[in-house]
C-alpha cells in the first residue's frame, strides 16, 4: 500500500481553491500508485479555528466542497483524509474526515456515536483497513497513543501544533535526528508517517518537512522544508528497505529555522493582504536593516521600497553629522538590498501642535509621525507596511504602526544572532549593526521610549531611569522571557534575586502597555507563549512584586487543608460516638436515650445537668473540709478559707 503526503500551502478560507487543490494532489499520488492521500490539520480551519467550529455555514460550504471532491475522484479508488475542527454534540472536536466511494464521512465523529460510551475510549484513535494494512490516524501524540489498539500497522500522525523556536520537535523532519519519534515508531514496531503542514496561517507558521519512519525508526521518506510537496512511500511490513543516513537529514538550528519560517509568514501576509509589494522604514540600526533583508528574501528585491525619512530636531552640528551619517548608511543598506527608496521628511510635531513638547512627548509623538508617514506610503504604492518592532518593544513601549510586524514575537537581543545567520548567505547587514553595541543603543532607545510613559514626580522618574539604565540588553530580554514566555512567578525570574526593583519596574511596564499594545500590528508566533497568548486585563491594576518572603498560598493548598480538617473532625466525631456507646452499655443506657442525649437539645440539658453536679461536688467538698457555706461563711457573706490542709491524710494526692 502507497501512502501519499501532499505537503501544500493555500490560503485559509479559500474553500474552493483548497478543494481544486486536494483534487490536483489525488490525481498525482494517483499517478503513482497511492492508496491513501493526507492533507494539512489546519488547511480548512487554521491553528486557530475559533468562531469558525461554531460558524453553521462555513461547515456547510466546506463539507459542500468536499463533497464534489469526493465525487470526481471516486473513480481514482483512492482514499483521502482530510482533517477539520468541527461542532461535535455542541463541543469542538478536531476530526478528520475521510472522503471515500464518492462520500464525505467524519470519521470521529461517526465512530464516536457507535461506540455510545461517554469515556476515553470512546475517543480511542479510529482505525481502517486499506490493502491489508490498519492504519491509525492521530493529532496528539501524548494523549491518543495511549489509547492506540493493538495490531495497527501504520500511525498517521497530523502535526497541529505550529513551528516554535524553542521547540524542535514543531520542526517535523529536522527533529527526527536529535531522536525525537523514533521512539514511537520502534518501540511499538509500527511505521510512523508525519503530516507536516507549511506556510502561515493567521499568525501560526508552519515548517513543512514531513516524513515516513519504518517500523525500525529509519526514514525511509522525506519532503523538503519550507516548500510544498508531495511525498509518495510504499508501507510494507516486515521488508527492509533502502533509510537515509542521520548525516542525510536536516538539523535543527533555531535561528536558521526562525529566519526562514518569518519569511513564509511575510510572503503568506502580504498574499493574504492582496499586495505584492513591502514598504519598510529604514532606520539605519539594526531591527530596521534586518527587516529589509527579511522582506527582500519573501518578496524579492523589485518588490521591497526603503522609506528615509528626514529627522528635524537637529539642534547642534553634532546632531547634525550623527544625522548625515545615519542617512548615508541608510542608502548603503538599499544598496547592498539592490532595493529603491522613498525619501521624506518627517514634520516636526512642535510645530504641528503649535506648543512646546517635551523630550519624551516628541519622541513618542514622532513614533507616531513615523507610522503615518509608513501607511501613507504604503496605500499610495499598494503596498503592505512592515514593522521593525521586537518583541521587546511590544513588551515596554510599541511604537509606530504598520500591516504586520514579523519580529513581533522575537526578543531584540535575539535579533543579532538571526542576522548573522542570515548573513551567511550574504552579508547585506552592515557588519557594524551586528553587534552588541548596536543591540545596547537599540535598547536604550527602547527604555527611553518605554520611561517616556511614565508619570510622576522628578524624582521617582530619575530612580526609575537609574534602574533601568544599568542594564544589559540580555538582562532586560532575560526577565522578559521569563515573564511573558514562561510565566514564571516573580521570585524565579534571574533578575529578582539581584535587581529585584528594576525586575519590578519592567513588570510594571509589560501590565501597562497592554491597551496600547492591542493596537499594534499582527505578528506570528514563533515562541512559546506570544502576546496574542497571554493576553490580561488592560485595567488591571495589579503588578507581580514577589512574595517577600512569605509562604505561598495557594487554592489547591488550602482545599487540602480544608480536608484534612473536615476528615480530623469526622475521626473526632465518631471516637466520641464511639464512648458516648461505651459509655450507654455501662450505665444501662437504651439507644433510643442515647440517641436523644446526642441531640441539640439533649445536649443542651446534659449542659446544665452537669454545671448543676459541679455545684453539688463543690458543696460537698467544702463540708469535708470543714467549711461553712451559706451567709455564716466570710466575712462577706462568701464562703469560709479552706484551713490547710495536712499532707499526710492524702498520701497520694498533692496539695493542689
Amino acid at each position: 500500500m502507497k501512502l501519499a503526503l501532499a505537503q501544500i500551502d493555500m490560503r485559509l478560507g479559500d474553500i474552493e481553491g483548497i478543494c481544486g487543490r486536494i483534487e490536483d494532489q489525488a490525481r498525482l499520488a494517483h499517478v503513482r500508485g497511492a492508496r491513501v492521500l493526507c492533507v494539512p490539520a489546519p488547511l480548512f480551519m487554521g491553528a486557530m479555528p475559533g468562531g469558525l467550529v461554531g460558524a453553521a455555514d462555513f461547515e456547510h460550504d466546506v463539507l459542500a466542497g468536499l463533497t464534489g471532491v469526493a465525487e470526481r475522484i471516486q473513480e481514482l479508488d483512492m482514499i483521502c483524509i482530510v482533517p477539520a475542527a468541527v461542532s461535535f454534540e455542541g463541543q469542538p472536536l478536531l476530526d478528520y474526515m475521510m472522503l471515500k466511494d464518492g462520500h464525505v464521512v467524519p470519521a470521529r465523529s461517526s465512530i464516536a456515536l457507535q461506540r455510545g460510551e461517554n469515556n476515553d475510549t470512546r475517543w480511542a484513535p479510529p482505525v481502517f483497513d486499506v490493502d491489508g494494512v490498519r492504519i491509525a490516524v492521530i493529532f496528539d501524540l501524548d494523549r491518543e497513543l495511549e489509547m492506540l489498539p493493538t495490531g495497527v500497522d501504520l500511525i498517521a500522525y497530523f502535526q497541529f501544533n505550529a513551528f516554535d523556536m524553542t521547540d524542535r520537535e514543531t520542526a517535523a523532519i529536522a527533529a527526527v535526528r536529535s531522536g525525537a519519534y523514533r521512539k514511537i515508531a520502534s518501540k511499538r514496531s509500527v511505521w510512523f508517517a508525519c503530516m507536516a503542514p507549511v506556510g502561515a496561517y493567521d499568525e501560526s507558521v508552519y515548517t513543512g518537512g514531513s516524513f515516513v519512519l519504518d517500523d525500525c525508526g529509519r526514514v525511509v521518506a522525506q519532503a523538503p522544508c519550507f516548500e510544498e510537496s508531495l511525498l509518495v512511500q510504499e508501507i510494507q511490513r516486515g521488508v527492509m528497505l533502502d533509510a537515509l543516513e542521520d548525516h542525510e537529514l536536516p538539523e535543527f538550528r533555531s535561528e536558521e529555522w526562525l529566519w526562514q519560517a518569518l519569511v513564509l509568514a511575510v510572503r503568506d501576509n502580504a498574499r493574504a493582504h492582496g499586495a505584492s509589494r513591502a514598504v519598510v522604514a529604514l532606520e539605519g540600526d539594526l531591527p530596521s536593516s534586518l527587516l529589509a533583508a527579511l522582506a527582500v528574501d519573501a518578496l524579492g528585491p523589485r518588490n521591497v521600497i526603503g522609506l528615509v525619512l528626514g529627522r528635524n530636531r537637529i539642534f547642534t552640528p553634532a546632531q547634525e553629522e550623527a544625522e548625515a551619517a545615519r542617512c548615508a548608511a541608510v542608502r548603503a543598506i538599499a544598496e547592498r538590498l539592490h532595493i529603491r527608496t522613498v525619501e521624506r521628511d518627517a514634520p516636526d510635531a512642535a510645530r504641528v501642535l503649535d506648543r512646546d513638547v517635551s523630550a519624551g512627548d516628541a519622541e513618542r509623538l514622532r513614533s507616531r509621525t513615523l507610522g503615518l508617514m509608513l501607511e501613507d506610503t504604503a496605500l499610495e504604492l499598494g503596498a503592505m507596511a512592515l514593522s521593525p518592532l521586537s518583541k521587546t518593544e511590544y513588551a515596554l513601549c510599541g511604537g509606530y504602526q504598520g500591516d504586520f510586524a514579523p519580529f513581533g514575537d522575537v526578543y531584540l537581543s535575539t535579533l543579532e544572532f538571526v542576522a548573522r545567520v542570515r548573513n551567511r548567505t550574504s552579508a547585506v547587514v552592515p557588519q557594524e549593526l551586528v553587534t552588541l553595541n548596536a543591540v545596547e543603543d537599540c535598547m536604550e532607545r527602547v527604555l527611553a521610549q518605554a520611561l517616556s510613559t511614565l508619570d510622576g514626580p522628578v524624582d521617582m522618574l530619575d530612580r526609575a531611569a537609574q534602574l533601568l539604565g544599568g542594564l544589559e540588553p540580555g538582562e532586560v530580554d532575560g526577565a522578559l522571557e521569563a515573564h511573558v514566555d514562561r510565566n514564571r512567578s516573580f521570585d524565579d525570574i534571574p533578575m529578582a534575586a539581584g535587581k529585584p526593583e528594576a525586575c519590578s519596574l519592567l513588570l510594571m511596564l509589560v501590565r501597562q502597555g497592554e491597551a496600547a499594545r492591542r493596537m499594534l500590528p499582527m505578528t506570528p508566533i514563533v515562541s512559546a507563549r506570544s502576546f496574542a497568548e497571554r493576553a490580561w486585563p488592560y485595567m488591571l491594576a495589579w503588578s507581580d512584586l514577589g512574595l517577600n518572603g512569605k509562604e505561598r498560598m495557594t487554592v489547591d493548598s488550602l482545599a487540602r487543608a480544608e480536608v484534612r480538617r473536615f476528615a480530623d473532625e469526622d475521626t473526632s466525631e465518631r471516637v466520641r460516638n464511639e464512648m458516648m456507646g461505651v459509655l450507654g452499655e455501662l450505665l444501662g443506657i437504651s439507644p433510643e436515650q442515647m440517641e436523644e442525649l446526642r441531640s441539640e437539645d439533649g445536649q443542651r440539658r446534659l449542659h446544665e445537668g452537669m454545671k448543676k453536679f459541679e455545684g453539688e461536688v463543690q458543696d460537698a467538698i467544702d463540708k469535708m473540709m470543714g467549711g461553712q457555706g451559706g451567709p455564716q461563711g466570710g466575712p462577706q457573706g462568701g464562703p469560709m478559707p479552706h484551713p490547710p490542709v495536712d499532707p499526710r491524710q492524702f498520701p497520694f494526692f498533692s496539695q493542689n
